[in-house]
């Protein structure tokens, strides 16, 4: 590396500096970092934090596996190195005029690895496999937008009622349950990726499992996988996308979290998420900084469980608590929240707070809460409030902030609440049995938009966190996913995220925001702010 770039030298790497410095340049050279060949055919390292557990598209759930797949596979729609909707092994596609009805146009000359043609079938029988309950996939409910898949996953009917119509082996018409303009965006999920039956066939039962078990599609192949050390993904020379692969391979080492700094530091990756407090030091140090505020975490009501099935009393909790209470007890990566979409957004390419405007949040008023809660109470016909316990992450700063918001409602609201801390995967899964009453939630869309955010909250939704049933909600889900245009879209969004903050279902506490870094001489890679993977396809680095 070249420039004014800050660097970290360890003291194992001091003890050997000397006699690694002819390797060094060799290793700079086999790299092929170089403004010769246009920053193409670089060796790409990247961090994971654990071994992927599962590769098989339709079945992975953790973040490593997902960032493997995101660059090993291709659905029919992909997300280009700006973060826009670019065509993947389809052409072209075609949509009715209500948007229920999506056919699509494939490539010719798409293949797999082993250079078998992509082709409508491999869709086909990837998404009935995911929805086929023998499956057992916990991931398939982002497929029920198509008609008939919540049926065939709940075993109502045969995963040949899939309305999936095969009109030639290029060409694939979807049918859906109701309208949605953003179904081509849909596709570039994990479960809409293909899968050949003829290979996954001869895994028998190991499909995704290990190196020999996969076949790629996507911009990059498997070259070894060392499990618990590193996965090592190479150029797919069979791959025809829309976008050239620039790197010849993508290494991805399996490293703590918290070591990536310094990884990045002692150029052992050329890429990193990193952590708030190492921004500063990074910038104008030789390195590119990328800043994500693309969560948003709040209060989650349960509108079914019991008290909080009224909008009175769930109003009251949220106005008790003013922001000053929590604020000091914020992260590093943490701010205030006065909406529910988070900043990062997007909506059709523009910032969606700078269309629809912010502060919806409903109004803090501690000293009126306590008349909403009688008025609540008498309305559901109770003298008192029920036992409460409140959800949140199992961590030093959540519990203190979570404490201090208790001693608001015990001052204004009279009532006493119990707290259960917790890890975050077991609530999440509590969240989506609705085995709770309130929690600290984090809302995150898989994928970019404000419809992606507010459809979690429509009732047809199969894990819909609040367990919200509200036809005046859906109407505006509805209106939302039928449009394409941002001026006839967007009324409906902000009715909705309007809702969601006057009937008190999400109340937003704070933004967290995401940090990834890159020295200065990479581009293109894609760092997704809603799933945390990063798309190397376009990446190149120039010396």
């Amino acid at each position: 590396m070249t420039g004014n770039k800050l660097y970290y030298i360890s003291k194992r790497i001091l003890s050997v500096v000397l006699c690694a410095a002819v390797l060094l340049g060799c290793i700079a050279s086999l790299a092929g970092c170089s403004d010769e060949n246009g920053g193409r055919d670089y060796a790409f390292s990247y961090s994971l934090t654990a071994d992927p557990k599962n590769l098989d598209p339709q079945m992975a759930t953790d973040n490593n596996s997902l960032m493997v797949i995101k660059n090993m596979f291709e659905g029919l729609m992909r997300i280009g190195p700006d973060g826009d909707l670019i065509y993947g092994v389809a052409t072209s596609y075609t949509a009715n005029e209500d948007s229920t009805e999506f056919t699509f146009y494939l490539r010719k000359d798409a293949s797999w690895s082993d250079g078998t043609p992509v082709t409508a079938y491999d869709f086909d029988f990837a998404w009935k496999r995911a929805l086929d309950p023998a499956t057992g996939s916990s991931t398939c409910a982002t497929l029920y937008c198509i008609k008939n898949a919540a049926a065939i996953k709940e075993g109502r009917m045969p995963k040949e009622n899939l309305a999936v119509t095969i009109i030639d082996a290029y060409t694939l018409k979807v049918s859906l349950e109701y309208s949605y303009a953003e179904f081509p965006l849909q596709t570039t999920l994990a479960q809409f990726m293909p899968c050949n039956q003829v290979f996954f066939e001869s895994t028998a039962g190991h499909y995704g499992l290990d190196a020999e078990y996969l076949l790629a599609n996507g911009p990059f192949a498997f070259d070894k996988w060392n499990h618990d050390n590193y996965v090592r993904l190479i150029r797919n020379e069979k791959y025809k996308g829309q976008n050239e692969v620039c790197p010849r391979v993508l290494y991805l080492g399996i490293r703590a979290s918290n070591t990536d700094y310094f990884a990045l530091l002692e150029e052992t990756v050329e890429a990193a998420k990193i952590e708030s407090y190492n921004v500063s030091k990074l910038e104008g140090s030789g390195y590119k900084t990328y800043t994500y505020t693309d969560k948003t975490w709040g209060l989650l009501f349960n509108t079914e469980a019991t008290g909080f099935t009224n909008v009175n009393i769930r109003q009251a909790f949220a106005t008790a608590i003013e922001s000053s209470v929590y604020e000091p007890y914020l992260k590093d990566n943490t701010e205030i929240a006065l909406d529910i979409i988070p900043p990062a957004t997007k909506l059709n390419g523009s910032i969606y707070r700078e269309l629809a405007g912010s502060g919806f949040r409903i109004a803090s008023n501690p000293a009126g809460a306590h008349d909403l809660l009688v008025k609540g109470l008498r309305e559901i016909e109770y003298t008192s409030m029920p036992d409460v316990t409140i959800l949140c992450l199992d961590d030093e700063e959540t519990i203190k902030m979570v404490q201090y918001m208790l001693q608001s409602w015990q001052q204004y609201l009279r009532v006493y609440i119990n707290i259960e801390p917790m890890d975050q995967d077991d609530l999440e899964d509590a969240v989506a049995l609705g085995n709770y009453q309130i929690a600290i939630y984090e809302l995150s869309p898989t994928k970019d938009g404000p419809l992606a955010c507010l459809q979690e909250f429509d009732s047809s939704t199969y894990y819909n966190p609040a367990r919200l049933k509200s036809a005046a909600y859906d109407s505006y889900i509805d209106a939302a996913s039928a449009k394409t245009n941002t001026e006839d879209i967007l009324s409906y969004l902000v009715a909705a995220e309007r809702y969601l903050n006057d009937y008190a279902i999400f109340f937003p506490l704070f933004y967290e925001t995401t940090y990834y870094a890159t020295w200065d001489s990479v581009e293109g890679i894609y760092f997704s702010p809603f799933d945390g993977t990063a798309d190397f396809t376009c990446a190149k680095c120039y010396e």
